[in-house]
């Protein structure tokens, strides 16, 4: 792998305008959008409606472009690991005499060169706006905003990762997402219920990144926090991460070109 490759894989997903702009959407516009309509509703009527920044508005806008930002980092992560195969390049990339672990591997950093910069730009806005927007409340420190920022960053970069390996590994798009989008909103939580599955449930990713959320910003909705060690939770991520990139990899050697 080198910076040719990476710069090749950014480009093939730079050139898709969808892909670029419901990303952009979901990690920057939503809450874009969702500020500028709270500070009007308070501008109109202060007395009903609060100043939407503050450490309370930190804390939701966080959960929320986590929220959104994960389906973009999905939508991302799914077309960075099927693009080759779904363009029907990969034969020519394979025949090129290219490494194919070197091609797999490539994927990951070009897709975060165009992740990364969304997200940050997002977080900017709700920290920007978690300040000046706050009016009478509290706001947030240095400290507590890069904790934030830090937190963020590695659920949707998380999220990116697994789309990438598992996308590799079904050679599908709509499929990965359907999966991913579906065991993340839907089947996780129901399993985080599932006390029958006792100690296990700590192999939950989710729940694992709820431990590592700063303890301001936490926001109780109803799922208990499993995973009561921060090691644990970083041990969970991590395997989790080696093994969407282990099954990515091993499809790419083994796929035929």
């Amino acid at each position: 792998m080198n910076g040719r490759m990476v710069s090749a894989e950014l480009l093939k997903l730079r050139k898709r305008r969808g892909l670029v702009v419901w990303s952009i959407v979901l990690s920057i516009g939503i809450v874009t959008v969702v500020y500028t309509i709270l500070e009007i509703l308070h501008l109109h009527n202060p007395v009903k409606y609060g100043p939407p920044g503050g450490i309370g508005g930190l804390q939701g806008s966080i959960i929320g472009l986590s929220l959104g930002g994960s389906v973009a980092a999905i939508l991302i992560g799914t077309a960075a690991g099927t693009a080759d195969v779904s363009n029907g390049v990969f034969r020519d990339l394979v025949a090129t005499g290219r490494s194919r672990l070197a091609l797999f591997f490539a994927r990951l950093p070009g897709a975060l060169l165009l992740f990364v910069p969304m997200i940050t730009v997002g977080y900017i806005v709700i920290a920007a706006c978690s300040v000046g927007l706050a009016g009478s409340l509290h706001t947030p420190d240095l400290g507590l905003i890069l904790r934030g920022y830090a937190w963020v960053l590695a659920v949707t970069c998380f999220d990116l990762t697994l789309a990438l390996g598992l996308a590799s590994l079904i050679g599908s798009r709509g499929t990965t997402i359907g999966i991913l989008l579906g065991w993340q909103f839907l089947a996780a939580p129901l399993l985080a219920q599932a006390s029958l599955l006792g100690a296990a449930r700590q192999a939950l990713y989710p729940r694992a990144f709820d431990r590592l959320l700063p303890h301001v910003l936490f926001t109780d909705q109803g799922a208990p926090i499993l995973i009561h060690s921060a090691a644990v939770a970083v041990i969970v991520i991590l395997a989790w991460t080696a093994a969407a990139l282990g099954v990515g990899a091993w499809r790419t050697v083994t796929r035929d070109a």
